[in-house]
């Protein structure tokens, strides 16, 4: 049997090993987004209908799995619907051929201010409510630290399918952990003071030229990156590896941009695969340029995909400290987002402001807590309100009643 279908049967019965094993879905995905294990939850199904050919939800598996190449690790993402997921890529020759996609799950128990955010992404879902309800109960509820052992798992399972490219695996991972792939030896130089220096200030204008489409700002600062890369005092396996760094730094700034997640994808992966025989190191370089004007190019692309995976993972960061003092700031450091930006892209894909959600989790909260003996004292502190007039104040505000008449009428 050809080693790549061989490789493709034994990541789908690791998938179906898999998913029995811990009771959660997992499904192989490869380079184009196609999915060769069937789908079994229902939610899905609704949203590939709405959906026509699953475009978005493809896009999303491709999103995931695209992350989880560059980190050379597990990645967990949200897809369109809200749902969390983890990918870990399954590599061949130094490049991953499929991607193993564990979920959905939950990781809170649905409720209305869950409803409204699935809807206000699929709106045409608002009519089918019982069916969406019905659906959404065969998600399993899973916890964040659960999420996270799972992915583990998942990663350690996809490094038994591909021993022989662990290596490539861990110069991605390696790469990644330098930060935003700048390889060790700039470093080394910018302690140095002398051209390291000059280089990690360059990588940061490239960046910023690549942002804001500068193609040729970004052309005269590669060339002089390149420059201090070919004149330092070090192996070509290292300059190699340097310029490999750089590739990368450049797809996570385009993708960062905005950059649709296929072109990047395309265009990095067939960089890679066409500069492992090259042993010139000018030809390595020039080979370079046309890879920076493809990612400029394709900068100024949709950029909902990414937006969307961070806000979710901000409302998770809300949902699951609510009952902190929790500020604006917080939930944009946790997404690596400037708070400003955040709080416009948060309002832009939630419908509604950062403090008005957070409140209506609180509200969503203390409903639940009115159905014991608490006081109305203990639970305006229990969801983070640290005034009980002001939590009587944003309850009315969004039920129409205070917080005793409701719960005089909820109990009746």
């Amino acid at each position: 049997m050809e080693p790549r279908s061989r490789l493709l049967d034994q990541s789908i019965e690791t998938a179906i090993v898999y998913s029995i094993a811990c009771g959660v879905g997992c499904k192989v995905v490869d380079r184009q987004g196609n999915s060769y294990v069937e789908e079994k939850n229902a939610i899905c199904g609704l949203v590939f209908h709405q959906d026509g050919d699953g475009k978005e939800c493809r896009r999303s598996n491709l999103y995931g799995g695209y992350q989880a190449e560059q980190l050379g690790d597990y990645y967990v993402y949200f897809c369109p619907v809200g749902l969390a997921n983890w990918a870990v890529p399954v590599l061949y020759r130094g490049v991953a051929e499929y991607y193993l996609i564990g979920g959905p799950v939950l990781l809170h128990e649905v409720d209305s201010l869950f409803m409204e955010s699935l809807y206000r992404q699929n709106p045409a879902l608002r009519e089918r409510e019982d069916e969406v309800r019905e659906a959404l109960r065969g998600i399993p509820v899973v916890t964040p630290t659960r999420v996270r052992y799972l992915a583990k798992l998942l990663m350690r399972l996809s490094k038994e399918l591909m021993i022989p490219e662990l290596p490539a695996l861990a110069a991605r991972k390696e790469y990644h952990e330098l930060g935003a792939g700048i390889a060790e030896t700039i470093h080394e130089q910018k302690a140095r003071g002398a051209k390291g220096a000059q280089a990690f200030e360059l990588e940061k204008d490239l960046i910023f030229a690549v942002k804001t489409g500068d193609q040729l700002g970004a052309r005269k600062i590669l060339n002089e990156i390149l420059g201090i890369i070919y004149f330092e005092d070090t192996s070509f396996k290292v300059k190699k590896s340097r310029i490999v760094a750089l590739t990368a730094l450049l797809s996570r700034a385009a993708i960062e941009a905005g950059a649709d997640l296929e072109t990047i994808f395309g265009i990095e992966n067939s960089y890679l695969i066409e500069i492992q025989g090259m042993n010139d190191l000018m030809e390595l370089s020039w080979s370079l340029v046309p890879v920076l004007e493809g990612f400029i190019e394709s900068t100024f692309g949709s950029r909902s995909l990414k937006n969307r995976d961070l806000i979710h993972k901000a409302v998770n960061f809300i949902r699951t400290h609510y009952r902190e003092d929790l500020v604006l700031e917080d939930a944009a450091r946790e997404v690596g987002l400037h708070p400003t930006y955040f709080s416009k892209v948060f309002k832009e894909e939630m419908g509604l402001s950062f403090t008005d959600y957070l409140s209506q989790v609180r509200v969503e909260a203390a409903k639940i807590l009115m159905q014991s003996d608490y006081s109305l004292a203990e639970i305006s502190q229990m969801v983070g309100f640290n005034d009980q007039s002001y939590f009587s104040k944003v309850f009315k505000k969004y039920t129409g009643e205070s917080p005793h008449r409701w719960r005089t009428q909820m109990l009746a």
